[in-house]
């Protein structure tokens, strides 16, 4: 019997599967199969758990050298909930010939919308509007005047499956889009529509940026003082990576400085977010926790990807997303 463990934190407060039961049957439909959920309270996989499961589909719980690391480990494939893969030890997994896959198909279009979802409530000042007839201020609406985007330079740092695809939609409310990728050849960017710009110059040019980098050792703390001081005051930033790549220190002073217009973040340094954090304190700041792409088209399309990850390596067939080759 192949044994698969699901990350507790995809239950919902009723004890239901968030992403729905259409992507668990295909499991449950498989005699040679059993499921178990995990319990939610896990943080960090450890070698008890390593040791019951052949599989485990993960959501937020770390998985370190640490667990695989007795000869009695079981597990043979961790099957990512998402594109991010930081929380888990890639080596240390290609060590033990453990296979790591994520779901990129599956997020690229839900995270790009999602940045548009920040760039637009921003320029549109939506939650500030909002707050005026909350408020009983209805007639001050003239102080709140949107930001037009056809004239506007869009910036994003980070040009790969879902940059890629964030440029693409952004493209016919912008006048220009200026991309930052090493990785990605000025032959490549512009067929996807953008400038191949370096770091520093995305920064003093553009009048939105959108991080969707991954989070390594050359990207953590990469948006710092020196970035902020190259913005237009006029800017805006926004991050739906991961919470490292901004320097949030940083970050707090750029905006109580107002060496930029405004902030959206999706992600943070330390999630969750403490609710003493000083980046509440700003009306210029839309936080999100870790979920605005989060539907449930997308949630189905992702537990779809990772279950078809893990039935792929019981039937010998190959695996499309496996991170550590």
């Amino acid at each position: 019997m192949f044994k698969v463990g699901i990350s507790g934190d995809l239950l919902n407060s009723n004890n239901e599967p968030c992403f729905g039961d259409i992507p668990l049957n295909l499991l449950k439909d498989r005699d040679d199969i059993k499921i178990t959920w995990m319990d939610k309270t896990i943080s960090k996989l450890n070698s008890e758990i390593t040791s019951n499961f052949d599989a485990i589909l993960l959501n937020l719980p770390k998985a370190n050298a640490d667990c695989v690391s007795d000869s009695n480990c079981r597990l043979k494939i961790i099957s990512r909930f998402g594109v991010g893969f930081d929380s888990v030890d890639i080596e240390a997994m290609k060590r033990k010939n453990i296979i790591v896959t994520n779901t990129p198909n599956a997020v690229r279009r839900p995270v790009a919308v999602a940045a548009l979802t920040m760039i637009f409530a921003s320029a549109g000042k939506l939650f500030q509007k909002d707050n005026l007839v909350r408020s009983g201020n209805w007639n001050k609406r003239t102080n709140f005047m949107g930001i037009g985007l056809s004239k506007k330079i869009l910036g994003v740092i980070g040009a790969g499956n879902i940059g890629a695809e964030t440029i693409k939609l952004s493209k016919p409310f912008f006048n220009e889009i200026l991309a930052y990728d090493p990785f990605k050849s000025q032959n490549q960017l512009s067929k996807l529509g953008a400038i191949k710009v370096d770091l520093y110059e995305l920064a003093n040019k553009s009048d939105f940026i959108v991080i969707l980098c991954n989070l390594d050792k050359n990207t953590e703390g990469m948006i710092n003082n020196d970035f902020f001081s190259l913005m237009k005051k006029s800017a805006y930033i926004f991050n739906l990576s991961r919470g490292p790549v901004i320097n949030e220190r940083h970050l707090e002073n750029a905006i109580q400085s107002k060496k930029i217009a405004g902030v959206g973040l999706d992600v943070t340094e330390i999630e969750p977010l403490s609710i003493k954090s000083k980046l509440l304190n700003f009306e210029n700041v839309i936080i999100t926790p870790h979920a605005l792409c989060w539907t449930d088209e997308c949630f189905n399309d992702i537990a779809t990807e990772a279950i078809t990850s893990i039935l792929n390596y019981i039937d010998k067939k190959p695996i499309l997303n496996q991170i550590n080759k």
